[in-house]
């Protein structure tokens, strides 16, 4: 994980309060999770809000993620960005972290925070990406393949009956 030492906040050296950090992401940040997206930059605000047993991290992220459309495989620049907060909190006997919330031993001095923003900007790619979402047109060649191997003008679709059915009614 040296690849994201950059990410480490050694919250032992910093007092009580806000702390701003801003960080930009972008192809090496990726590939150290040996994922294939790509980016020239999405950058990401961090609020971290120390108290005396517990930080408060509020990430603001934004950028452009590269992508291939799922319907005509042109590649896109989508448009992302989003809220998260989690809760960071010291004990004596840290428990199994959950989605928003982090237990940390009391002996420790530093957090990386770099799981959490790969994980936030993969959570914010929508499960559809086509051309229409970034306000262009997919690629006709390749979607009049598509519609030439499908029959899309028939919207009659008559489902086949079941002979059995047929027989046990007579």
């Amino acid at each position: 994980m040296d690849k994201l030492k950059e990410y480490d906040i050694e919250f032992i050296k910093l007092k009580l309060g806000d702390h701003s950090f801003e960080y930009h992401l972008d192809d090496s940040f990726f590939k150290a999770f040996n994922s294939s997206l790509s980016t020239e930059d999405i950058k990401v605000d961090l609020l971290f809000r120390k108290s005396n047993t517990m930080f408060t991290l509020e990430f603001d992220y934004s950028g452009k993620v590269g992508l291939e459309c799922d319907r005509c495989l042109s590649p896109i620049q989508l448009p992302i960005s989003g809220k998260h907060t989690v809760i960071v909190k010291i004990t004596e006997y840290p428990m199994e972290s959950e989605d928003d919330l982090i237990y940390i031993g009391s002996h420790d001095y530093k957090i990386n925070i770099a799981q959490h923003m790969f994980d936030f900007v993969t959570l914010s790619i929508p499960i559809k990406k086509t051309c229409s979402d970034v306000g262009k047109v997919c690629d006709p060649a390749v979607t009049s393949n598509i519609t030439s191997m499908i029959d899309v003008d028939n919207g009659d679709f008559i489902p086949d009956r079941d002979t059995d059915e047929e027989e046990e009614t007579e």
